[in-house]
């Protein structure tokens, strides 16, 4: 039986790492990255290395504080801060200079080999874009 949670940990320790090809080792064949907020969703294995890429260019210091907050012998939630200086573009956004400091949380599906089929991330992305400075802060 698989442990949803070593595997999880597991993807964000490579993350962590910038170890994408180790990352994209946790993804099954036919796996699919769901982000959320923005509504996106990614099936080639091109976009979905391009995704976890993206989040280390706009800010080459990140780091995820992931921990499991939840699993089964199918699923795990994942939560933690993501946290840098940007540095370089986020999406079509240029680098702002700034910290940040945004909670995420995502969802993953696992099939029977341990592999990520679902991966659904969830996060406040006018916390993101504000602290960036390319959104107003609401108050």
């Amino acid at each position: 039986m698989t442990d949803c949670a070593a595997q999880a940990l597991s993807l964000f320790d490579a993350w962590e790492r910038r170890d994408y090809d180790a990352v994209m080792a946790h993804l099954a064949g036919d796996a699919v990255v769901r982000d959320m907020p923005r509504a996106v969703v990614l099936d080639a294995r091109s976009d979905m290395r391009d995704w976890f890429e993206s989040w280390v260019v706009a800010c080459a210091d990140a780091t995820a504080g992931a921990e499991v907050t939840v699993s089964s012998a199918t699923a795990a939630v994942v939560q933690g801060v993501y946290v840098g200086t940007n540095t370089g573009p986020l999406g079509p956004f240029p680098a702002s200079g700034r910290a940040v400091s945004m909670p995420f949380a995502i969802v993953m599906r696992f099939d029977g080999e341990g592999s990520v089929t679902d991966y659904a991330v969830y996060y406040d992305q006018l916390t993101l874009l504000s602290q960036l400075g390319h959104a107003p802060a609401l108050t």
